[in-house]
């Protein structure tokens, strides 16, 4: 159907137009869907790239993954490591709403227990905040991560040189760079 989003009211009367059943109330399909599994739900809504070259470099990752998977064999100039990188931060303490299960506290309380640790948010950073540098080497299925008290471009090739360094016997190196919208 050409919706993206729609009402029950809509798919009903497309059905009818495109001649699958005759006739078809909403209240009907909506008993028809629940009963495939199908509920009603909130509208997300899904980022597109406006890179005019996004279709070439999804599909230069996806080979790459391909590669790391065992699926296809790299070419003789193809890439023997295969890193995923990305950046994160600040980093730093925030409160999280929500329930969890705790011992009683108040009058209810075991005598010899000590005070529960508040998790709380902190207003002023006197040691700055920190960023995080990590990259998941996709052959040996294996986490690296460095802890950076600035993030810039210096400190990001270091990390680089830093996973270099890790596989010195290769003396190229490529690099296949994508860039994300941080959410």
């Amino acid at each position: 159907m050409p919706f993206s989003t729609w009402s029950l009211a809509k798919p009903a009367d497309s059905l009818v137009a495109e001649g699958v059943v005759d006739d078809s109330g909403h209240e009907g399909l909506r008993i028809l869907l629940g009963k495939e599994g199908i509920s009603f739900q909130r509208v997300k809504i899904w980022k597109t790239s406006r890179d005019p070259d996004c279709a070439t470099k999804k599909a230069r990752v996806e080979h790459l993954y391909a590669i790391a998977d065992g699926e296809v064999i790299p070419e003789d100039d193809g890439p023997e490591v295969i890193f995923c990188m990305d950046e994160f931060g600040p980093l730093d303490l925030q409160p999280h709403p929500g329930r969890q299960w705790v011992e009683r506290g108040g009058t209810y309380k075991d005598p010899d227990r000590a005070p529960r640790p508040r998790r709380r948010a902190t207003c002023t950073r006197p040691d700055g905040v920190r960023r995080l540098f990590a990259a998941y080497d996709l052959g040996k299925d294996r986490l690296y991560g460095h802890i950076k008290q600035t993030k810039n471009r210096s400190k990001f090739l270091e990390f680089c040189r830093y996973l270099r360094s890790l596989h010195q016997p290769m003396c190229a190196s490529r690099s296949s760079a994508t860039t994300t919208p941080h959410t």
